[in-house]
């Protein structure tokens, strides 16, 4: 009877034992741990010129160029790596031409501004630091007409360009699919 109660316990005390890993084993499964999924950052060139020629840095980091441009272009590049973005600009004719050109991110202007016969952009992506440099509008008398703000809209800063200053010195932020045309107050 003694070997009968003892051989009830060990069972008893194993079966306990069982239940008791068991639990802590279920208690204690690991998580699967959930990989964060960046998404990747939008920037775009976007430029409005006649007969221009347009160089810019693709997202491959090769050099392109667009040959005598004729109206509003546009290329965007997603990425999560650091880029260094670089757009220039310049007329194929020998009469002034106004030239519209902007670096955005997330639709958002970085650099950018309107000028003539030739702009020069360049900004990196991870740094945020960039600059740009334009050429202003000198008159066959040698005279400068103003610039960013002379031409043929007689000094109204509006733009049918995304992105592009308007009078106040801000940003038309108003996106258009399809990379349209935008209005802003006159």
């Amino acid at each position: 009877m003694q070997t009968l109660s003892k051989t009830s316990n060990i069972i008893k005390h194993l079966l306990l034992s069982t239940i008791f890993v068991l639990s802590i084993g279920v208690g204690c499964k690991k998580k699967e741990i959930e990989v964060p999924t960046i998404s990747p950052t939008t920037f775009s060139y976007e430029v409005s010129c006649n007969y221009c020629d347009i160089t810019f840095t693709d997202k491959d980091k090769q050099t392109k160029t667009i040959k005598n441009n004729n109206g509003q272009w546009a290329y965007k590049i997603q990425t999560n790596f650091s880029l260094d973005l670089k757009l220039v600009v310049k007329t194929t004719t020998t009469s002034y031409q106004s030239i519209e050109a902007y670096i955005l991110k997330e639709e958002e202007v970085m650099y950018g501004n309107l000028g003539f016969n030739n702009a020069e952009l360049s900004y990196n992506t991870s740094s945020g630091i960039g600059k740009s440099s334009f050429g202003i509008f000198t008159s066959s008398s040698g005279g400068n007409t103003g610039g960013s703000t002379g031409g043929s809209n007689n000094g109204s800063s509006t733009s049918t360009t995304c992105g592009a200053r308007n009078k106040t010195g801000g940003y038309c932020k108003r996106v258009v699919s399809g990379g349209g045309r935008c209005w802003q107050h006159r």
